[in-house]
């Protein structure tokens, strides 16, 4: 099984899978990002165990400015603060580092914590939002906005 997050940065800084490999090997050195023959796009790796696919996208890559589309219509054009912190990050969105998690059967919960490391790290350093499928966006572990759909 599986789904997709993404954080969504307004942050101009550079977040390169380098710069995240580092952060999380300096937490815990069983991290890795492996098969990264595209700089943007690498395998996200706790020892043995493949949590899932890391790609980075910027404005002008289709996938980001395809997503963050479709993330501008499921907010919609409501006006609680919610909706407008949603789209304040999506309209200044920087950068959207997205894991394509997998994990075996029906328990999630091991790759989630581990990937959490990942969440954390950007949250602390990168300000920003996270956008989990079939969730919605959470601000740090708070969903500030509910919206059950998947990309």
């Amino acid at each position: 099984m599986g789904y997709t997050m993404r954080y969504i940065t307004t942050d101009e800084r550079e977040i390169t899978l380098v710069m995240i490999e580092a952060a999380l090997r300096q937490i815990d050195t069983a991290y890795a990002i492996t098969n990264t023959d595209v700089p943007t796009i690498g395998d996200l790796m706790h020892g043995d165990t493949r949590l899932g696919i890391v790609e980075i996208n910027r404005p002008g890559d289709d996938i980001f400015d395809d997503d963050l589309a479709e993330f501008q219509d499921m907010v919609g054009a409501g006006d609680t603060l919610e909706q407008q912190r949603v789209r304040d990050v999506l309209h200044s969105a920087q950068t959207m580092v997205a894991v394509e998690a997998f994990w075996p059967g029906t328990d999630a919960e091991p790759v989630l914590a581990k990937l959490d490391v990942l969440w954390d790290w950007l949250f602390a350093h990168y300000p920003g939002l996270l956008q989990a499928d079939s969730e919605g966006f959470y601000d740090g572990d708070t969903l500030i906005l509910e919206r059950r759909f998947m990309l």
